[in-house]
This record gives C-alpha cells, sequence and structure tokens, in this order.
C-alpha cells in the first residue's frame, strides 16, 4: 500500500470505523471539542501551533490533546467520552514516526483503576484488530513498572543521584546536571539502556517516578500513569486521573516556571479546567493514542507515510 491509495484510504475508514464501534457498544460518548482554543495544553516539552488572525484582532493555539475539554465534560456528570481529534505539535518532524498534525483518540471512563484502563485499551486493539482481520498474538500484551525495568536493565533505583552516578559511569551526556531536570536524567537512562531492549510487541510500562506525574495522581509514592510501545514506538499514554483543584494549580504553575526556564511561552493557567475539578470529576482513568502509529504497527508498516494523509503536509 502506498500513501495516495484508495486502498489505504478506505482501510483508514474501515479503521476509524470500527473504533467508533467500539466505544459505540461500550456506551461512550462521542464529543467533539474545539481545536483552536486560547490556552492551549501546559506540557512544558510539547509546543503547539499559534494561529492568528489577519486584522490581528483575534489569537489562538491549535489543541495538542483534547485532554481539557474531555475533563470538563467529565464535571457535567457523562461516564464515558471519547473523541477522535485532529491534533498539531510544532517541532514533530524528522523521524518516520511524527507529522506535525495527527490524529489522537483519547477517552476517559469513571470507575476504573490504572489496570483496568490496561485492559480496555488492550480490548479495544484487539477488536479493532478483529475487525480489520489482522493477525495479534494470543499472549496478553506485556506489563512492566518502570522500577522493575530499571532494576533489571540498569540495575539502579529511580532516585535522582543513582541516576546520576549511571550517566556519570556511562559518561552518556556532557552537559552539567545543574541544568538538567530530573526527566531529562530519567530519559537518558530509559532511552540508552531501557528501550533498546523493546522487543517488537506490545508492552504496558507503568507506575512512574512521582516528578513526572504530569496529570496523573501519586499513590504510594509512584505516579499511577501508563505508557503503550511497540518495540520501541510510543502508541498511548494515560493516568489514573488527578482530581485536586489545589494540587494541579500548583503543578500548573511549576510547569509555567519550567517553560520560563526552557526559553518557551509561559501560557495562563487553565481556569476553566481548575473549575471543573472544583466542580467535581467522578474517579476516572484517561487515555491518549496515536491513531496514525496504531494503524501503522497492526499493518506491520515501518513509516507513517505508508498510512497517513498527513505526512509532510508542512
Amino acid at each position: 500500500m502506498n500513501l495516495n491509495s484508495l486502498e489505504i484510504l478506505s482501510f483508514r475508514s474501515k479503521f476509524l470505523h470500527a473504533t467508533r464501534t467500539f466505544f459505540h457498544e461500550k456506551g461512550f460518548l462521542e464529543i467533539d471539542t474545539p481545536s483552536l482554543k486560547k490556552i492551549p495544553g501546559m506540557e512544558p516539552y510539547l509546543d503547539p501551533f499559534m494561529v492568528g488572525s489577519p486584522s490581528g484582532e483575534e489569537k489562538g493555539y491549535l489543541i495538542t490533546s483534547p485532554e481539557y475539554s474531555l475533563k470538563q465534560a467529565l464535571s457535567l456528570g457523562a461516564e464515558k467520552v471519547y473523541e477522535i481529534a485532529h491534533t498539531f505539535r510544532s517541532g514533530e518532524k524528522g523521524s518516520s514516526f511524527h507529522t506535525a498534525e495527527f490524529l489522537m483518540l483519547e477517552f476517559y471512563q469513571t470507575n476504573i483503576d490504572l489496570h483496568q484502563a490496561m485492559d480496555l485499551l488492550e480490548e479495544l486493539i484487539r477488536w479493532v484488530a478483529c475487525k480489520l482481520t489482522l493477525p495479534l498474538p494470543e499472549k496478553q500484551f506485556q506489563r512492566e513498572s518502570v522500577k522493575e525495568l530499571l532494576s533489571q536493565r540498569a540495575g539502579i533505583p529511580w532516585d535522582r543521584n543513582s541516576l546520576e552516578r549511571k550517566i556519570t559511569e556511562l559518561s552518556l551526556t556532557n552537559l552539567s546536571f545543574d541544568g538538567m531536570e530530573y526527566e531529562d536524567c530519567f530519559f537518558l537512562i530509559f532511552l540508552n539502556l531501557l528501550e533498546p531492549n523493546f522487543t517488537s510487541e506490545f508492552q504496558f510500562i507503568y507506575d512512574y517516578p512521582p516528578e513526572m506525574a504530569a496529570l496523573s495522581r501519586i499513590e504510594d509514592g509512584v505516579a499511577k500513569r501508563f505508557e503503550l510501545y511497540f518495540g520501541k514506538i510510543e502508541l498511548a499514554n494515560a493516568f489514573y486521573e488527578l482530581l485536586d483543584p489545589v494540587e494541579q494549580r500548583t503543578r500548573f504553575e511549576k510547569e509555567q516556571e519550567l517553560r520560563r526556564k526552557l526559553g518557551k511561552e509561559v501560557f495562563p493557567v487553565h481556569e476553566g479546567f481548575l473549575h471543573a475539578l472544583e466542580r467535581g470529576i467522578p474517579e476516572c482513568s484517561g487515555i491518549s493514542i496515536g491513531l496514525d502509529r496504531l494503524l501503522m504497527v497492526l499493518l506491520g508498516r515501518n513509516s507513517l507515510s505508508e498510512v497517513s494523509p498527513y505526512w509532510r503536509e508542512i
């Protein structure tokens, strides 16, 4: 198959239909949220596209994720929601697995924990593969905690001192640790010692260091979140959601400081999202997955150029 063929366009249609059918049969409400917003996501390492009107009187940003809007729907009483959204991230070029625009599936279900969310995501992938008559191994997707991986493959715990010692021992960087965030140290270890050992199969990596909690809650000293990989390709990210508006505001403010330190544009705190948390959101887990990457993996392809119409459009 190639990008311009009718065959791939037809297959994408069937892929999206199967995805929507899964959620329809599970009782999920499909939501369509704005793609253009005044305040984008707060993630320090993501850069949104800015959009301005010809008159200069209007300014906004294309979303990097529909996350905030979907959680606001949960605060209105919805229990199961999903969206297939066009999302945009600047700087996402230069490899076979990145495009500036891509399709993201994001979904939330109340009253499920992190491992139940893994079950749901695996069920979705198996459902879609079955509907498209694409083979998948019967063996359950592998699940490993970050602590297990660090112990087995790096021989260290995840405290910063241990990370720095291992980085120094293996000469993984010439940079000073004084200018590095915890996340920088973690990913030097992750990318050099853990990820190279990932095999070509689906694998959940869960329970991250608390310094990397993002929008997830922290329980028993770990951030309750997971990522799904296929080999070295990250497919999905999920949180057992933080629901405390006070703690969330504190994290937003820390992210503002980090963006400022990194020389990036600093966005206002998203008060609408915080008001949703104050209004009340039930216990829930949320998952986002890149649909173009998932389709690429299911078809056994090696580049998004083979499955995505957004490849190199800009």
